[in-house]
């Protein structure tokens, strides 16, 4: 009698840690972090809405891209320019020949960087005596800075549609952004100057209202 209800408790052990995995949700990693995407994107806004184009306000223009080919993100720079100019009311042509001007886009410089300091104890390997094993002391850092930055370089042609004679050039734009992990006397925190609000486990909810769809 003992053993069978020694038997079924194990059977219902084992069934709850059957149950445990299974319920475990599955997880993915993109290419590039989230904190890389925030700031690319944040050096393309800063960048691209620095430029002032209200002086063409009205005037329709086509926007050449072809000086963009080498940078990964070129589809939000292009988005966002367009973005951009509609926001001081410049009317964006698909055809050449239907625009006033021509606007040619060069991006020097869009990528990421990061440099990191620590003052503390480095991870130590430890072997174990008369075996051949080894077990690692983790890092124990007083005071660690992990700083990754994003930087961004443009320039703009403006050219006269009729026979491409110049018109403008606004160049020298650059923008920056960074993100940082700090750790001081082992307590983390972190500090950036993106406008965005990153919350660790914070939930988001919203409210659709049917009757509008």
């Amino acid at each position: 009698m003992k053993k069978c209800v020694f038997l079924f408790m194990c059977s219902l052990v084992i069934a709850a840690f059957m149950a445990c995995g299974c319920s475990t949700p599955r997880t993915s990693d993109t290419g590039r972090t989230a904190v890389e995407q925030f700031l690319i994107s944040t050096v393309i806004e800063n960048g691209i809405g620095y430029a002032d184009f209200k002086e063409y306000s009205g005037k329709k223009i086509f926007i050449e891209y072809d000086y963009l080919a080498p940078q990964v993100d070129k589809a939000y720079v292009q988005g966002f320019f367009e973005m951009h100019l509609a926001s001081q009311g410049l009317i964006v042509s698909r055809d050449p020949k239907n625009a006033e001007f021509i606007v040619q886009i060069l991006c020097g410089v869009l990528a990421t960087d990061a440099n990191s300091i620590m003052i503390g104890t480095p991870v130590l390997p430890f072997p174990l005596p008369y075996t051949s094993l080894n077990i690692a002391i983790p890092e124990i850092p007083l005071f660690k800075k992990i700083t990754r930055s994003g930087y961004g370089r443009f320039a703009f042609n403006i050219l006269k549609a009729a026979d491409r004679s110049p018109e403008k050039v606004i160049s020298g734009i650059e923008a920056s952004s960074s993100y940082t992990n700090w750790t001081i006397l082992l307590i983390p925190f972190k500090s950036h100057d993106m406008p965005l609000k990153i919350r660790e486990g914070s939930k988001t909810t919203f409210s659709v209202d049917s009757g509008n769809i």
